[in-house]
């Protein structure tokens, strides 16, 4: 039997969440501040993700998340 192959890659050094005024703050929070070819493409994904999403909607979800309706 074959055993599937995991790639695992290191978590991304730097983080980006838009901030309740709608700004895109970057953290960083790796040991070192260098990204492989394939941590650069994930970190412009999030941030392209983050640049599309409308700073109302942003905020709409940090406030979900602090105040969860049961």
């Amino acid at each position: 039997m074959m055993m599937p192959i995991m790639v695992i890659s290191p978590p991304l050094p730097f983080t980006a969440i838009r901030s309740p005024l709608g700004e895109i703050v970057v953290f960083y929070v790796g040991p070192e501040p260098r990204l492989t070819p394939e941590q650069a493409v994930a970190f412009a994904d999030q941030l392209r993700e983050l640049a599309t999403e409308t700073p109302r909607a942003a905020m709409d979800d940090a406030l979900a998340a602090m105040c969860p309706v049961a």
